[in-house]
């Protein structure tokens, strides 16, 4: 910039030319009489010269300073540019240039993509048989997540699932829909979840529409190979199936909404009831609502305590079936960088189904401890006890269990089952469990 007293480029060039005329009437105006008046004139030409040579630095420095000016001015406009252009704000050109990659922005369409392996070696001795071995891949899983817009998200999970024993299980067989006997499933791929959701709706509300795990207990929304132990709980499995209860519908998760210490949560879910144990493979719709308290009982403590209930039927069998249940979970956690951790979780289900005249009714359910010495070692035990709708025998199992977390990708985990129906010896099993996931979705447990 320059000061309000320097002269311009016009005043310095008036300034040279009126030297120049003062020079040229000093040599040819005035009169040459004497040495004295040479020496005056020989002078005076020496002071305009060094006047005119202090007048060309001045005009070099205008114009060095014009030329900075000019340099500043367009690396600001350059600045603004890149900055338009990084907000978005800069205008774009939609035709494809001679060279261009479109990659990056094909990218941004692409659904987060994670594959997880569950393989599952088995050595089983029922009561007064001899052990046996086995290996079962007993999950692969393949997971779709992305978002469709800004209000909707979408999670598509792609299985291909095969059971294993543990010694002493009854075993449950789904009846054909003609009643010609049990059906053989062979294993195969198929769609575990697929669902769409919303996010952001107006005054906290959620919703989902698709298939989906649904909202009972602890451990139903969770995919298999992210359990604390290597099978669902033994309550679980009888009264909702080996995969739990997932189900085609709806499902509204109400704004929470705090009553003394506590914040409370409501669920509503409309499916339809083709879950094969509690409706045996109906198509009439079923209900469910869930309601959860969650206390802070200090910084590193938590409680939660939650209630289910399911009720539908299934008119092709003349079947009615209700289910209730009851869940806790206390978790510690002292946090600031530390891995410990203990959970203590427990549920309980009742649950009856009517058929004409005859009416059955059976319970059950299990207490787990999970306890996390480092990052990589985790020490669990759960307790199961069941009561049978069919009358059959009630049954006592006890699982500990240890875990290595190799690595966020990497998980291996040894457990001891020893199962023991009424009335009869005790069956053991020993189960080594590997799990490896790939991808953003590492174990997720939704």
């Amino acid at each position: 910039m320059f000061k309000e007293n320097a002269p311009t480029g016009g005043q310095v060039m008036t300034k040279v030319i009126m030297s120049m005329v003062t020079l040229v009437t000093l040599s040819f105006g005035l009169p040459q009489a004497g040495q004295t008046q040479q020496d005056s004139t020989t002078t005076m030409l020496r002071a305009l010269l060094r006047r005119l040579d202090s007048l060309e630095r001045v005009v070099a420095d205008l114009r060095a300073s014009q030329r900075d000016t000019t340099q500043t001015t367009d690396e600001v406009a350059a600045l603004r540019a890149a900055a338009r252009a990084a907000v978005g704000d800069a205008p774009s050109n939609t035709t494809p240039t001679e060279g261009q990659s479109r990659t990056r922005n094909l990218q941004i369409l692409n659904p987060e993509i994670s594959v997880t392996g569950d393989v599952v070696g088995s050595m089983s001795a029922a009561s007064q048989e001899s052990a046996a071995f086995r290996g079962t891949p007993r999950e692969f899983e393949f997971s779709f997540q992305t978002a469709l817009d800004p209000y909707t998200r979408t999670k598509v999970f792609i299985t291909r699932e095969e059971d294993f024993e543990i010694a002493g299980t009854p075993e449950r067989e789904t009846p054909a829909a003609d009643g010609s006997g049990p059906v053989q499933e062979a294993p195969g791929f198929e769609i575990e979840e697929g669902y769409m959701y919303w996010v952001g709706l107006p005054g906290g509300f959620g919703a989902k529409i698709g298939k989906f795990r649904q909202e009972i207990g602890l451990y139903n929304r969770w995919h298999t190979h992210a359990l604390f132990e290597v099978e669902r709980p033994l309550a679980a499995t009888t009264f909702l199936g080996e995969d739990g209860l997932i189900q085609t519908g709806a499902s509204i998760v109400l704004p929470t909404f705090t009553f003394g210490p506590a914040t409370q949560s409501l669920t509503f879910e409309v499916t339809t009831g083709n879950n094969d144990v509690l409706f045996e493979g109906g198509s009439q719709m079923s209900y469910l609502g869930r309601f959860q308290n969650f206390w802070d009982v200090s910084n590193s403590t938590y409680l939660q305590l939650g209630a289910t209930g399911v009720y539908g039927k299934n008119n092709d069998v003349d079947l009615e079936s209700r289910l209730f249940s009851l869940d806790i979970a206390l978790r510690w956690n002292p946090g600031q960088g530390s891995f410990r951790d203990v959970q203590l979780k427990g549920e309980w289900y009742f649950v009856q189904r009517d058929r004409g005249i005859e009416s059955l009714s059976g319970n059950g359910g299990y207490l787990q401890a999970n306890y996390r010495l480092n990052r990589q070692w985790i020490l669990g035990a759960r307790t199961d006890y069941v009561e049978f709708v069919d009358n059959a025998p009630n049954i006592l199992q006890f699982a500990p269990s240890v875990t290595w977390w190799q690595s966020e990708w990497v998980r291996v985990r040894l457990q001891y089952n020893m199962l023991r129906p009424a009335g009869e010896g005790a069956n053991h099993t020993l189960l080594l469990q590997f799990v490896w996931a790939m991808g953003p979705d590492k174990h997720a447990t939704y």
